[in-house]
């Protein structure tokens, strides 16, 4: 699989988890699911997958926009009438001044109302719409989120990734250093090294050992952390192929130009943020419909029954229908401080979304930058770490026949370790780049000859 055509899988494995997440949105928020204990290298796609679907982050999405949907819902019954229906039962006696009671009085009977709100001049397209705007910003940040679980997981892959080229990097110095030190054994007992040198060379060799067993310490951490961010417990041990020995760097087909316009079209987040604007002001529109008149329907129909002791029981149908317009005259300047707060809500997300379109805008143009360098790393990376083995050979033969003192030897061997560290590096922020600039943009097409990765 190719880089750049990873990146576009992970933007189709972004459509296909938002499939698979609605079917686990069950799983208890205690309930860290657990990866399948594999002998079997995961590919990216594959860890993918799993954090779309296990990552708890992916379910507190979904359940943000079946909350923004149950809003509209909730916004949509303001355009149904409101039907009551009535069960009385009263029983009553009334006592004149001069203490006689009057007979014993039971009403009771059942009724129907209806109330249905006609006009009311925006505010309830106002409140319908802001709601609509509301389940589109989530949608887009469920898709934001998605894409967020994705760029961590491929971070994580390439960071473990990365360490694990590090310890076997580190694990060759290390093995160089104890040659070494045999060596020197050797030439002690022949009479062509001292025990400075010995000493010397020990040191070199612990100063391998500490490298190497910071970058397992280090590996271990970059485990847990992928295993968490594909929502699996943090002792989850998930082995992934090692990446390929040769790596070609290849920028994108687009220039930075129609990489930040194709941000601006296709981030999320940024989406989600102009839907807020328009949600803000949707709620201006229903704030201002509060102080004009609203006209409203209202119905009812009933059959009350009277009986009393001392006579039979009468019945009486009651109906009504009318029209009300209210028209609000005053309310304290309320309507007015509501317009002005709704209007400084419209502000805040207007410039809310200028001052996140220049935050996307800069993480693309340093991720491009980033992965420009990274390309041209890649080579120069390479090119240190075969002159800098050349050189070890040259001054292992030097030191053997006796031309070349141990400092020398031990320079030569410290160079090649710095250089494989600095290989792994550009590989890694090769990788790491290319992962960036796709989350930046909002996803990348593979170049057709891209290079393959595991």
């Amino acid at each position: 699989m190719s880089s750049f055509r990873t990146l576009r899988c992970a933007s189709s494995a972004l459509i296909l988890g938002m499939l698979m997440v609605s079917a686990s949105a069950t799983l208890a928020s205690d309930d860290l699911p657990l990866a399948p204990q594999s002998e079997h290298p995961y590919t990216l796609m594959e860890l993918t997958d799993m954090a779309l679907t296990n990552n708890p982050q992916t379910k507190l999405a979904w359940d943000s926009i079946r909350e923004s949907q149950a809003g509209v819902e909730l916004a949509r019954a303001g355009y149904w009438p409101l039907v009551t229906a009535d069960y009385s039962y009263t029983r009553s006696r009334a006592v004149n001044f001069s203490g006689t009671s009057n007979p014993a009085q039971t009403r009771y009977g059942p009724s129907i109302s209806l109330s249905y709100l006609l006009w009311n001049f925006g505010t309830r397209s106002g409140t319908l719409d802001s709601a609509k705007y509301a389940l589109a910003a989530a949608e887009l940040s469920n898709s934001q989120t998605l894409q967020d679980v994705i760029l961590a997981v491929e971070q994580n892959y390439y960071q473990v990734l990365g360490l694990q080229a590090l310890v076997q990097a580190d694990t060759m110095s290390e093995q160089d250093a104890e040659t070494n030190l045999d060596a020197v054994h050797q030439n002690q007992k022949s009479g062509l090294a001292t025990i400075g040198d010995v000493y010397t060379a020990q040191a070199a060799q612990a100063n391998t050992q500490l490298a190497l067993q910071t970058a397992q310490g280090q590996l271990a951490i970059a485990q847990g952390t992928l295993a968490i961010s594909v929502g699996s417990s943090v002792d989850t041990l998930l082995p992934l192929a090692p990446w390929e020995q040769s790596v070609s760097s290849e920028m994108p087909p687009l220039n930075v130009q129609q990489m930040l316009q194709q941000a601006r079209e296709a981030r999320p987040e940024l989406l989600a943020s102009k839907a807020g604007e328009q949600q803000a002001i949707a709620n201006l529109e229903a704030a201002r419909g509060q102080g004009w008149p609203s006209l409203s329907f209202a119905a009812s129909d009933g059959r009350l029954n009277t009986k009393e002791d001392t006579a039979p029981t009468t019945v009486a149908d009651n109906y009504s229908a009318g029209l009300t317009l209210s028209i609000p005259l005053f309310a304290g300047f309320g309507d007015e401080a509501a317009n002005h707060r709704a209007q400084a809500q419209v502000d805040i997300a207007q410039a809310t979304t200028v001052q996140l379109q220049l935050q996307v805008e800069l993480e693309v143009w340093q991720a491009y930058q980033n992965m420009h360098t990274a390309a041209v790393t890649l080579t120069t990376a390479d090119s240190q770490l075969k002159s800098a083995q050349q050189a070890e050979d040259v001054e292992i033969a030097r030191y053997h026949i006796g031309l070349d003192p141990i400092l020398n030897l031990l320079t030569a061997q410290q160079t090649l370790a710095n250089a494989r560290v600095q290989q792994v590096q550009a590989r890694l922020n090769w990788f790491t780049a290319q992962a960036a600039l796709g989350h930046a943009v909002g996803g990348l097409d593979a170049p057709t000859n891209a290079t393959e990765l595991p």
